[in-house]
């Protein structure tokens, strides 16, 4: 930590800690990056001095770590680790480099890439809270792996290094969600429960921050998020990977797995109260057709509708041993049939104005066969993202990067013809640096 004076206070300076109680002010998070001079004038006006983590700070603010780690971005954003003056790898053999090499070299291009728009201030956004927060994103995955691995070995859990990723994230989230959603999308760890509490935890923040949830209800969100589901781990593998339709006995076993969450939880993880009632809930739905107890209405909550909606949305995203995944598309269009039903309607509409019809990371297919990725939404025209080409007509790989903006009137005769799953023609999510 380095104790600055407000008057030396710049925008992206993480702020830790100032010389007065944070009760003092009215901002959302006790901790974040300075993004406005408004900030910086109200804490002019209240203190003296702030406590600035250079770690956790932006552009020419940041400074690693005394004992740095081995982070994709701590070192440098943008410079490959090792590369010579023009980004090749220099005096390796192409065959001998990693696959992590090889995949951390595509995302340092890509970022190289997004970096050069130099004219495009909303892509050069999403390139500094890319640099910022993919490392913290990286502490959050870590540690939740590590939290998982006890609570599947029956040893206590410290749930603070989750708490503080989340808090992390959720900042992240307020800024410019497109970054933590991109990361959701290409940091993927192919293990189904692992992948899914990340994905069910951002989702949940992303729709508490939107109807306006703030600091700890957003935490809490995240937290029941990533926990709801630990219980699964005490069930056989062979009833979780099972292809055909599940038995009554083995449906109720499954539908077990809320008890042996909430069992690990109270033994294992000391967690907030309300954390606890949203994993209990998760699965009650708003006509009274869910379980363990059959909840309705407003008797479920708002934060467990949250989970539940969530959880159902993510696992449509997901191949399952008895279906593959859907696109993002038609999995929200699943969903939003199920409003009035298994959803409140109104919390429905809210999350579909949410995650948007083409959210970043999203692999659409043009009116030409060409397959793109979705760089960055349209919040006026959500039928016109920007995105980047991925795949010729011919369904070929491209080895250049493109931009292709949907609102420019020299594409006005292109138009996305639908939205694809994560993984169709082949291409995996590290597939989106390109090569």
């Amino acid at each position: 930590m380095e104790i600055v004076s407000v008057a030396d206070l710049k925008i992206g300076m993480f702020v830790a800690e100032p010389d007065c109680p944070w009760s003092e002010f009215s901002f959302a998070f006790q901790g974040f990056v300075i993004t406005s001079p408004e900030q910086v004038d109200v804490f002019q006006q209240k203190c003296r001095f702030v406590s600035i983590d250079r770690s956790r700070s932006l552009n020419e603010h940041y400074a690693a770590p005394k004992q740095g780690w081995d982070r994709s971005l701590r070192a440098s954003p943008f410079q490959v680790a090792g590369a010579d003056g023009d980004g090749r790898l220099g005096g390796v053999s192409s065959f001998i480099v990693s696959a992590q090499d090889k995949q951390q070299a595509r995302r340092r291009r890509f970022l190289d890439f997004l970096h050069s728009q130099k004219d495009d201030e909303q892509i050069l956004a999403l390139s500094r809270e890319l640099s910022y927060i993919e490392p913290r994103y990286d502490e959050l995955s870590d540690a939740l792996e590590q939290a998982f691995d006890a609570f599947a070995e029956g040893r206590e859990v410290d749930i603070l290094a989750v708490r503080e990723g989340l808090r992390d994230i959720a900042g992240s989230l307020q800024r410019n969600s497109d970054a933590v959603m991109w990361l959701l999308r290409l940091r993927q760890r192919d293990q189904y429960s692992f992948d899914h509490a990340m994905d069910v935890s951002v989702n949940m923040i992303m729709l508490g921050t939107h109807i306006g949830w703030r600091e700890h209800q957003l935490l809490e969100l995240g937290l029941a998020g990533m926990m709801q589901d630990v219980g699964k781990t005490q069930l056989p593998v062979a009833l979780l990977t099972k292809k055909t339709d599940l038995t009554a006995e083995e449906r109720k076993l499954v539908q077990s797995h809320v008890a042996s969450s909430l069992e690990i939880l109270y033994s294992q993880a000391n967690l907030p109260p309300e954390v606890i009632l949203t994993v209990a809930r998760h699965h009650e739905r708003w006509d009274g057709s869910g379980y363990p107890r059959g909840l309705k209405f407003e008797q479920i909550g708002m934060a467990a509708e949250i989970a539940g909606m969530a959880d159902s949305f993510c696992a449509m995203l997901k191949d399952k041993p008895y279906r593959s995944a859907l696109g993002h598309q038609e999995a929200l269009e699943e969903l939003h049939n199920l409003r009035g039903k298994q959803f409140n309607p109104a919390l429905m509409e809210q999350f579909v104005q949410c995650v948007g019809l083409y959210p970043i990371g999203t692999l659409v297919e043009l009116n030409t066969g060409e397959v793109a990725v979705v760089i960055q939404q349209n919040r006026v025209k959500r039928s016109k993202p920007r995105l980047v080409l991925m795949l010729d007509a011919q369904k070929e790989r491209v080895r250049t990067y493109r931009i292709i903006d949907l609102r420019d009137a020299a594409n006005a005769n292109l138009r996305i013809a639908k939205a694809l799953a994560h993984n169709a023609y082949g291409l995996a999510p590290n597939d989106y640096y390109l090569g």
